[in-house]
């Protein structure tokens, strides 16, 4: 299958980055794969592109800024029968692409491909999104492990949504759907995974060796008022709600075990701590009570200051939680107080 890869960039270094990370993620020949680029640069920048892909690069567009409309359009011109849409800010990983591409084929019902991306220190941005009790999306487990945690690696497995920074799908399903063009800043990745379980019945797959380098929205934080929009979660928490309103019985199970899986991995993470946690407590108190031998190494010295400093630097979180929530306390006694003398 021929493979179109749309991408929204107006920064060459970016581009040029996630282009040379594209020869290594896959193995199909030159004539299987094409890229297409709408570009939202100067005509300057765009002379600074470099393409070390192996692959033919297209300016296909030369429109402002709109993630939505833009990859819309790119769809358009796309001649494969696979649409892989990716950030220009994401760095693949050596033979990310041929995972996705397996997933795709042997997953059972699968329509959409997502991937695990990690930032910079190698911490986990992104393995799928779930949904809250207000129906609000987020990346789970977003840099609470590493991305080579063994709670995100293993099989191909569904999730609720994925993000739009990477994905694979069929191009017809994307033409049938498209990405929402309402949205100000972020969501028609949310929608569009909704979109296709609602509507076709198939399953968005999270393929943990579809994986990459994330540098976290970096075209949209260089744009005035691209950091965020109530109106954008809004409409997201309505699209959901709508969703569960007539998800059928396995499209329940699939948000209910994706949070489910995320929970124990939470509460795994948290019993972690709590024995870190009692274990240094253990050898401060050892050491509080024996007289410190005259040869103690300067590495045993620097262990225990940095020991000495996590502790207090999870006092002091906790006690900042502590005084959020008598804020909090507060403030709902004195609503109340309110309330009542109206009444």
């Amino acid at each position: 299958m021929r493979v179109s890869v749309l991408v929204v960039s107006r920064t060459p270094g970016l581009l040029s980055r996630m282009l040379t990370s594209l020869a290594s993620a896959t193995g199909l020949n030159n004539t299987e794969l094409e890229i297409l680029c709408s570009w939202n640069g100067s005509e300057a920048d765009e002379q600074a592109i470099e393409n070390r892909s192996g692959y033919e690069l297209l300016i296909a567009q030369r429109e402002p800024y709109h993630f939505a409309a833009n990859m819309n359009a790119l769809a358009e011109r796309a001649n494969g029968e696979l649409l892989l849409l990716i950030n220009d800010d994401v760095e693949l990983d050596a033979g990310s692409l041929d995972a996705a591409l397996e997933a795709l084929q042997t997953f059972p019902n699968a329509g959409l491909i997502g991937a695990r991306l990690r930032d910079g220190d190698g911490l986990l941005t992104h393995a799928g999104i779930l949904f809250d009790r207000r129906h609000s999306p987020y990346h789970q487990l977003d840099r609470l492990i590493g991305s080579e945690h063994a709670a995100v690696l293993g099989p191909a497995r569904t999730v609720p949504a994925v993000t739009g920074a990477l994905m694979l799908l069929r191009r017809e399903h994307f033409q049938q759907l498209r990405f929402a063009t309402d949205y100000r800043v972020c969501g028609e990745d949310v929608e569009l995974c909704l979109d296709l379980r609602e509507r076709f019945g198939l399953e968005v797959v999270l393929a943990p060796a579809f994986s990459g380098l994330h540098g976290g929205e970096t075209t949209r934080s260089q744009r005035d008022g691209q950091q965020g929009n109530s109106e954008d979660l809004s409409r997201m928490r309505a699209r959901h709600c709508r969703f569960l309103e007539s998800a059928s019985k396995g499209q329940l199970q699939v948000e209910f075990q994706a949070s489910v899986a995320e929970a124990d991995v939470l509460r795994s993470l948290e019993a972690h701590r709590r024995q870190e946690s009692a274990q240094i407590s253990a050898l401060l108190a050892e050491l509080q009570r024996r007289d410190r031998p005259a040869e103690l190494t300067a590495e045993i010295e620097t262990k225990q200051r940095l020991l000495v400093q996590q502790l207090r630097e999870e006092l002091q979180h906790w006690q900042q939680q502590s005084h959020a929530l008598q804020l909090s306390r507060l403030k709902l006694e004195q609503e109340l107080k309110h309330a009542r003398r109206g009444a």
